[in-house]
C-alpha cells in the first residue's frame, strides 16, 4: 500500500481509508454512511496520540508519517510507518491503552468510534433483507446518531439488527401531536427526519411549559412503556418529517429486557457492601419518611436533570415502592451510560420495616443537591423507647423473640444527632434547592417575557388595523 502525502480533510485521505481493515469489508453504502463520522487530523512531530492506561474509545489509523510506541521510561519499544501492512490496522487498539504513542514525524491520523464501526460491520454481514437505509432525504444519518447513544451501544449487534427490521416508518406533518400528556403509552419513537417540541402542562394552569426540542436520531416515549405509567409530556411535530416507531410489545422484548437488570434484596445488600450505591427515585417526601440506609435521592421526575450530579464511576441499585419507577429511571440512566440495576419488586417486596427505620422514624439517607433531608429524630421518652439502630442482617433474618428480648440501649440526644445530617450537609442541600428554585424562576420569567411579546405584537396589530379602518372611513 503506497500512501501519498496527505492533509487532514483531503479527499485522497478518505479514499485511502477504503483499503484499511475492517473498512474494506463494508458495503459501499455503509462505507459512505460511516465516512462522515471519521475524524482526520494533522499531528505535529513530538505530539502524543494517546498514553498508556488511556480509555479514549477511538480506533486510530496512521495515514501518513511515522509513530513511535514508548514505555513509561520513554524508551521506544516499537515503530509504525504509514504505507506498511501494520498501518492498515488501528494502532495499539486495546482499551485501556497498553502503551504510549508519539508522532516521530509530522503525521496524519484518522479516528472513529470502534463501537459504531463494529455495529455497522455486523449490520452488513448479518442482514437477511439487504442494506438498511440509514440516511434521510436531506442526507442526515439518523440511524448512526441513534446507535451512538449509550442505550443502543449496550445491545448486541443481533438485537440491533432485529430492532431495525421491526421499526415502522410513519410520515408526519407540522402540528401533529405524537404523544399527549396523560395518555397511555403505546409506542416508542425515533426521529428519522424533522423536529419535535416537548412540552408539559404547568400544574393545571392551562398553558404548556417548553421542555426540549428533538431532532434526527433522538428517541422519546420510553418512560411510559418501561413503567406502565401515563405519558408525562406532550410531543408535537414542529416541522414535517418522518418517525420510526416500535410497538410496546416489541419495545419490551427488544429494548427493555436487554437493557434492564434486576437484583433481589439480599444480593443487592452484598453489592452495596462492596461499594455500590442505593438510588431512591421516589419523591423527596417519601424518601424523608423512610428509606434504605445511605441511599441517595433523585426523584424520577428529575432524573434527567440529576444525572449530571451522579457519579458515573459508581454502580447504582435503584429502588422505589413497587419497582415501576425504578425501571423507568434505570432505562433513562442506562441511556446516559450509567451502570444500574433495579431492586426487584421494590421496597414492598421482602424489605423489612426495621431495615427501613419505620420502628423509630429515623433513617440516614444521603440526599442529592436539590433535596434536603428534613427528618429529625425524636428524643426518647419514658413512653416511647428508642430501639437500637437497624442492621443489614435484618433483611435476610426476620426478627425473632430473641431479638425482641435483647436489652435495649437508652438513646441519647448525642447518639441521635450522629444519625442525622450535619449542618454542612443541610446548608449544601439548601443552597442547591435555592439554585433549583432560581432556575425555575428564570424559566417562568422567560415564559412571561414570551407571553408579553406575544401580547405586544397582538396589541400592535390591533392598533394598526384600527388605524387602517379609520383611514378607510
Amino acid at each position: 500500500m503506497n500512501t501519498p502525502k496527505l492533509q487532514s480533510g483531503n479527499s485522497t485521505s478518505r479514499d485511502i481509508l477504503r483499503d484499511l481493515i475492517p473498512f474494506n469489508a463494508l458495503t459501499e453504502e455503509r462505507y459512505r454512511d460511516l465516512s462522515g463520522h471519521l475524524k482526520i487530523e494533522d499531528i505535529e512531530a513530538g505530539s502524543y496520540l494517546f498514553g498508556e492506561g488511556d480509555r479514549d474509545n477511538r480506533a486510530i489509523y496512521l495515514l501518513d508519517g511515522v509513530v513511535n510506541f514508548i514505555d513509561a521510561s520513554g524508551k521506544v519499544t516499537g515503530v509504525i510507518s504509514a504505507g506498511t501492512t501494520p498501518a492498515r490496522y488501528p494502532m495499539a487498539n486495546q482499551q485501556p491503552r497498553i502503551t504510549t504513542a508519539r508522532a516521530a514525524t509530522k503525521s496524519v491520523i484518522a479516528s472513529i468510534d470502534p463501537t459504531l464501526l463494529d455495529i455497522m460491520l455486523t449490520l452488513d454481514q448479518s442482514s437477511d433483507s439487504g442494506v438498511i437505509k440509514t440516511t434521510t432525504g436531506n442526507g442526515k444519518d439518523w440511524m448512526t446518531r441513534m446507535l451512538q447513544s449509550e442505550a443502543f451501544t449496550k445491545l448486541t449487534p443481533s438485537d440491533i439488527q432485529r430492532l431495525l427490521q421491526t421499526l415502522e416508518s410513519v410520515p408526519v406533518r407540522a402540528g401533529d401531536v405524537i404523544i399527549r400528556e396523560g395518555d397511555t403509552g403505546d409506542y416508542f419513537y425515533i426521529v428519522r427526519e424533522g423536529k419535535c417540541s416537548v412540552t408539559r402542562l404547568a400544574s393545571g394552569r392551562g398553558w404548556d411549559i417548553p421542555l426540549a426540542e428533538l431532532t434526527e436520531g433522538d428517541c422519546f416515549g420510553e418512560e411510559a412503556l418501561v413503567s406502565d405509567a401515563q405519558r408525562n409530556a406532550t410531543v408535537t411535530m414542529a416541522t414535517d418529517g418522518n418517525l420510526m416507531r416500535l410497538s410496546k410489545k416489541n419495545f419490551v422484548e427488544l429494548l427493555k429486557k436487554p437493557l434492564l437488570q434486576y437484583i433481589d434484596y439480599d444480593l443487592a445488600m452484598l453489592s452495596v457492601d462492596a461499594g455500590d450505591v442505593w438510588l431512591d427515585v421516589r419523591l423527596r417526601e417519601e424518601h424523608e419518611n423512610y428509606s434504605l440506609d445511605n441511599s441517595v435521592n433523585a426523584p424520577l421526575a428529575h432524573i434527567r436533570d440529576k444525572a449530571n450530579i451522579l457519579d458515573q464511576t459508581k454502580k447504582y441499585i435503584i429502588y422505589c415502592d413497587t419497582g415501576r419507577r425504578s425501571a423507568a429511571a434505570a432505562f433513562l440512566l442506562s441511556q446516559r451510560g450509567f451502570d444500574v440495576c433495579v431492586l426487584e419488586g421494590g421496597l414492598n417486596n421482602g424489605v423489612h420495616a426495621d431495615v427501613l427505620g419505620l420502628d423509630n422514624g429515623i433513617h440516614s439517607g444521603d440526599v442529592l443537591p436539590g433535596t434536603i433531608d428534613y427528618a429529625a429524630p425524636e428524643p426518647a421518652t419514658p413512653d416511647k423507647a428508642t430501639a437500637p439502630a437497624p442492621t443489614r442482617s435484618h433483611a435476610a433474618v426476620p426478627p425473632t423473640p430473641e431479638h425482641k428480648s435483647a436489652p435495649q440501649e437508652e438513646a441519647t440526644p448525642a447518639s441521635l444527632q450522629k444519625q442525622g445530617p450535619s449542618l454542612e450537609e443541610l446548608l449544601s442541600g439548601l443552597q442547591a434547592e435555592v439554585d433549583e428554585y432560581l432556575e425555575q424562576i428564570e424559566t417562568i420569567e422567560a415564559a412571561c417575557r414570551k407571553a408579553q411579546q406575544a401580547h405586544d405584537t397582538i396589541t400592535d396589530r390591533i392598533y394598526r388595523l384600527a388605524q387602517q379602518a379609520g383611514t378607510s372611513k
